[in-house]
Parts: structure tokens; sequence; C-alpha cells
């Protein structure tokens, strides 16, 4: 339910800003509200509202795309990879696919919730 992503999404909004802080680049991480596909199959166009954490670069500037790019290499090659979707200058995680806090947290080197 739309409320329990919203939950999830404050609980990780701070602790993947810290991790991006602490990286190479830094950037920011907010909170935005998105549709996510449902699949394919007998629903292909159908959209349920979520949300998700969308990683900008440092400044809209220059090089914004290759800063996007390597962010979205580094979380792919996690231990259970991360995947995202690149729109309008940010990488967005949508949290309604999101099955394990815990786990992807400890992937970041980041303590539980």
């Amino acid at each position: 339910p739309l409320p329990q992503i919203d939950a999830l999404a404050q609980r990780l909004q701070p602790a993947v800003a810290a991790w991006l802080a602490a990286g190479p680049g830094r950037g920011t991480v907010a909170v935005l509200a998105v549709h996510s596909q449902i699949g394919s199959g007998a629903l292909p166009v159908d959209r349920l509202p979520s949300l998700a954490l969308r990683l900008t670069p440092p400044a809209p500037a220059r090089g914004a795309g290759r800063w996007l790019d390597a962010l979205a290499r580094r979380l792919r090659a996690l231990p259970v990879p991360v995947i995202g979707r690149i729109a309008d200058g940010a990488l967005l995680l949508d949290l309604r696919c999101l099955e394990d806090e815990a786990a992807f947290l400890a992937q970041l080197g980041l303590p539980p919730p």
C-alpha cells in the first residue's frame, strides 16, 4: 500500500543520501511520486501510484549523464543488483519494487532501520 511505501521512502531517503554523499561525485536524494507499471500480459499498460528515490547529480552541469551512468553501474554491481531507471536527469529507484529494506541497506554498508 502507498502509505507503507511512503514510510519506507522517509526512512531510506536520509540513509541513501548519506551513502551517496560518502561516494565519488556527491549528489542529492529526494522522494518523488511516480507510477509503477504493473507488468505485461493481461495488464501491459496499467500503472499503480508509487514513490521513488530520485538521485540527482551534484549540479545540472556538463557530465551529468556520465555521473548517472556510473551510479547506475555502481548499483547494478552490488551482490544483489539494484536496478533503477534514468529519467529527467535523475536515477529513479521505485520503492514499490524493494522487497528487503535491511538487505538493501546492508549492501550499501548502512545500518538497518
